[in-house]
């Protein structure tokens, strides 16, 4: 089925949860012993009436379906105990936001997810019918649950790795499951890991006034999506289109999008042509919010995502939120197999050069105050303005002056209407390591 460009993909995506899918031969065993543990948990003075157990996807996605639509009561539970691995969930960050906002202050959810280090053995279980088989299914490492949790305002208070057995077996469990798996190193092979998160207590947030930078070349296709697709958030929000010397019709959807979307506050900025860089050094000039963030106009990040983008900084989580195509399952046609390598290498170096875990470093979307656009300035003067997309520069600049930084996993889609600009790869890549050079003696090896 061809996808609208107005369309949110999210809304039509076929969720893993809501299928009835067959038990492998393992599933209940494996299911019983997972569940006796988490009882242990939760404490005994809590009455079954205060807790809430979801015990399978069905369940699970009854549950989701229920705190979108806030037909569920959460006021009085204490815990809520979720022993379906949250593998399966399409957007984490969206979950455990909506939990959040309608559980009380003092709740806790419990909840499991398994070890990305078995991810082979557990296909090799699927196809022997000794777990059930989910296609969609997408291992996380630990770093990237914690990062989703906390983004949506918990805090992973204990974390346990029970077990390395899926089912009971005399005088090994309790060998393996019972001593080893306890002690460092043997830890690092258990089946899963259970989360125990409180819910964090957070003061009021004060609204933010936001600006959405959208340079765009050649995307006259897209501009309609984007206008119509693009939620309300913030105080106040402006969307400010950067026309980078386009050669198609691009000016004139911006300019006929600003009477149709009469709701929208839309800003047209003409570009030189110089390059994504200087295309939002160009609308920075004329931004107003207290938020700015990038989204680049091909829609393969959509604007659906830029609320989550906003909940981080207006609640402190950090100062700057880049995206990372990385960790979910991308869209089939998504990125080129070696972009995808690319990104990968990138993110390894990036990783070395700023003492930190870096997942993806192009991934175009972005968000940071307005305050701090000074800094990156700044750091581009440093790196001797040697980097064309902006990119590299802000996360350079909030890495080098000590900005609290985040990465906010997010979906990739396919481009579905105009051209990709990263065609030149190893003309591309030359700058990118150019950029990481001077960043490798400017910033990590720097001297007083």
């Amino acid at each position: 089925m061809i996808r609208s460009i107005s369309e949110n993909p999210k809304e039509s995506h076929e969720s893993m949860l809501a299928r009835d899918l067959p038990n492998g031969l393992l599933t209940l065993i494996w299911k019983r012993k997972l569940e006796r543990f988490l009882k242990i948990l939760v404490p005994d003075h809590i009455s079954p009436d205060d807790q809430i157990w979801l015990s399978s996807s069905q369940e699970l996605a009854t549950f989701l379906e229920q705190l979108r639509n806030k037909t569920i009561d959460l006021g009085r539970k204490k815990y809520v105990v979720i022993s379906e691995p949250i593998h399966d969930l399409y957007d984490l960050i969206d979950f455990f936001s909506r939990l959040h906002d309608q559980m009380p202050k003092d709740g806790t959810v419990i909840f499991t997810a398994y070890n990305f280090f078995w991810a082979p053995i557990f296909r090799v279980g699927h196809w022997l019918r000794l777990s059930r088989n989910k296609p969609n299914s997408r291992f996380y490492l630990e770093n990237d649950i914690e990062t989703f949790t906390s983004i949506a305002g918990w805090e992973n208070n204990r974390k346990v790795r029970p077990f390395i057995l899926p089912m009971h077996i005399p005088i090994l469990s309790q060998l393996l499951d019972g001593f080893l798996i306890r002690l460092p190193i043997f830890n690092s092979f258990a089946l899963n890991t259970v989360y125990i998160s409180r819910k964090r207590v957070l003061e009021e947030p004060k609204d933010y006034s936001v600006t959405v930078l959208i340079p765009c070349k050649n995307e006259e296709k897209n501009i309609h999506g984007i206008v119509s697709r693009m939620p309300k958030f913030g105080a106040d929000l402006e969307l400010v289109f950067i026309n980078d010397n386009s050669d198609d019709d691009t000016e004139r959807e911006i300019k006929q999008a600003t009477p149709a979307f009469s709701n929208q506050k839309i800003k047209l900025i003409q570009g030189l042509g110089g390059g994504k860089g200087k295309a939002v050094k160009a609308g920075m000039s004329c931004a107003s919010g207290d938020i700015c963030m990038i989204l680049d106009a091909d829609l393969t990040v959509i604007p659906e995502d830029l609320p989550q983008f906003y909940r981080a900084l207006q609640h402190r989580y950090a100062d700057f939120v880049h995206g990372t195509r990385l960790v979910y399952p991308q869209e089939v046609g998504a990125m080129r197999y070696f972009n995808l390598l690319g990104n990968i290498a990138f993110a390894w170096l990036f990783s070395f050069i700023l003492d930190q875990r870096t997942t993806d470093t192009l991934c175009g979307t972005k968000a940071f105050w307005k305050k701090d656009w000074p800094k990156f300035l700044e750091i581009e003067k440093r790196l001797g303005n040697s980097d064309i997309w902006g990119d590299y520069n802000l996360i350079f600049g909030a890495t080098h002056f000590g900005l609290k930084i985040s990465q906010l996993p997010v979906r990739y889609f396919e481009r579905i209407e105009g051209q990709t600009k990263m065609t030149k790869r190893l003309h591309n890549a030359l700058i990118m390591l150019r950029v990481c050079w001077h960043a490798l003696w400017k910033i990590k090896f720097t001297v007083a």
